[in-house]
């Protein structure tokens, strides 16, 4: 007679089947704005768990705690528990094995998860061992992980980290466009507590006189940053500058060029994204003083190399990705 332990059971096979016994099946939920996840023991094995997170696909993992379950390929199957000897069981495809892990990715998972909300187990079966996940308490818990993913935030720290607004030269507030693509940034930054702040950087197009293009620039920075004031972020986590037509990215003299040179661009900033920056001011201020050094000591006035030339200045502001950091507020134009 075969004694079996909570937990496991024993296949007429010999492959040794792991499973959460009937009163113990317990799946457990973690919900957040950029991802979830549910868990679920699986006594003698390890555990399983699907996940989700924002801008990515959702996975399917079982990971073994001791067992090495190589690279084979694993049977799936619905299996009905033991008193549901009228349903037979329904294969749903294969598994991977990755030495301690099983992952299931795609269509596949939707199989899954919808046998287990009939009721049904789902078995792994390799050539040495089986791994089930027991389908009592699945559905509540499924439930109340599906509504987590309904409200993910639908986008990441990368995808909003430079966001570029247009606007017309005649508008008299932020249009449509560049207030949903605002609202995104507050949904994000009220999410995210590790943004540390925001830069607003507006331009215009060559207009007649400096002062004109200097002054629509402004009244655009001002919008956006009101905007997200209005919305909720705090206005100290706001840095606001406005260039003029300092810095094109198109031509002039076409209306096209000008409508991109129009622009405001909204940039986020991380530890990560500062510290980069920090080390890119460090390299110009190091720059700065040899070259004040050298000028200081050379009697040819002109072998001396600028401080900062307008390349640098671009980069700084507008050209540089926000991946490289915050653009410090001394040296540089507002």
């Amino acid at each position: 007679m075969i004694t079996l332990s909570p937990g496991f059971l024993v296949s007429h096979a010999a492959a040794q089947t792991y499973i959460a016994p009937f009163s113990d099946s317990q799946w457990k939920n973690q919900s957040g704005d950029f991802a979830c996840s549910l868990t679920h023991e699986i006594p003698g094995f390890g555990s399983a768990r699907l996940a989700r997170k924002a801008g990515s696909g959702e996975v399917l993992e079982l990971n073994a705690k001791s067992q090495g379950l190589g690279s084979d390929a694993f049977k799936v199957e619905a299996v009905a528990p033991p008193w549901r000897s009228d349903v037979t069981p329904r294969t749903l495809g294969q598994a991977q094995a990755n030495n301690q892990s099983l992952n299931v990715s795609g269509t596949q998972i939707g199989a899954i998860t919808s046998a287990l909300e009939q009721g049904t187990n789902v078995i792994f079966s390799g050539s040495t061992l089986r791994a089930g996940l027991a389908a009592r308490n699945f559905g509540p818990a499924f439930a109340i992980y599906q509504k987590c993913v309904k409200n993910l935030i639908p986008y990441t720290f990368q995808q909003l980290s430079h966001t570029v607004l247009s606007y017309d030269v005649d508008a008299d507030e932020l249009s449509s466009r560049s207030k949903t693509g605002l609202d995104k940034i507050v949904r994000y930054v009220k999410a995210d507590k590790q943004v540390l702040g925001l830069i607003v950087d507006a331009h215009s197009d060559k207009l007649p006189k400096p002062e004109q293009g200097d002054a629509l620039s402004k009244r655009e920075a001002e919008w956006v940053t009101a905007y997200l004031v209005e919305k909720g972020i705090p206005a100290e986590q706001i840095t606001t500058r406005w260039h003029g037509d300092k810095f094109p990215i198109a031509d002039n003299k076409t209306k096209a060029g000008q409508a991109k040179n129009r622009r405001v661009t909204v940039r986020l900033e991380n530890a990560e994204t500062r510290k980069e920056m920090e080390k890119k001011v460090a390299a110009i201020k190091a720059a700065e003083e040899q070259a004040a050094a050298e000028k200081a000591t050379s009697s040819a006035a002109e072998k001396s190399v600028p401080a900062i030339d307008a390349k640098q200045l671009q980069d700084l502001t507008e050209q540089q990705n926000i991946l490289n950091g915050k653009q410090p507020e001394v040296g540089l134009p507002r």
